[in-house]
């Protein structure tokens, strides 16, 4: 038997994919979705980081991690954006590295955001423990199943899966 592990980009598509339609793309949607994205970019490149690059690898051997900064940082933007459109343009500020974060703070909002729209951050990025979030994912699904619509569609996952 072949186990195949989950790339973070993977993880971040499975837990908080794009939404599909019109009607499903609500401002919660979205957070999410960007929130992991830009998760998911950070936890690749750190991976890259330490991976003991070589100086000049080969074309194509690695992913690009100006590419992945990038695409980080416009997740991050339009999750922010999302989240508190008067804050964001300090917020932004903020969260970005070249700018006003210097100590990881960008990742400490993304971990916070993530948890408030119910993803584990570790089942992203693996220097997170997926078992610390547990007591506020539970939280979080507490909350969702006081809404008659989310726990009938909840009960009806949970019946299709048995």
């Amino acid at each position: 038997m072949t186990t195949t592990i989950e790339t973070p980009f993977e993880a971040a598509h499975r837990l908080a994919p794009q939404p599909a339609t019109r009607e499903t793309a609500t401002r919660d949607a979205w957070i999410r979705h960007y929130a992991a994205e830009a998760l998911a970019a950070l936890a690749v490149f750190h991976t890259e980081i330490n991976a003991h690059l070589a100086a000049r690898p080969a074309t194509g051997s690695r992913h690009d991690l100006g590419y992945l900064t990038l695409a980080a940082e416009a997740a991050i933007a339009a999750a922010v954006a999302l989240t508190d459109p008067a804050d964001a343009p300090g917020l932004i500020w903020d969260l970005t590295p070249e700018l006003g974060a210097l100590n990881g703070e960008w990742q400490d909002w993304l971990v916070e955001t993530l948890v408030k729209h119910g993803v584990n951050p570790g089942h992203i990025d693996r220097e997170f423990n997926a078992d610390d979030f547990a007591d506020d994912l539970g939280a979080f699904l507490a909350e969702q199943l006081q809404d008659p619509e989310v726990r009938a569609a909840y009960e009806a996952e949970s019946a299709s899966r048995d």
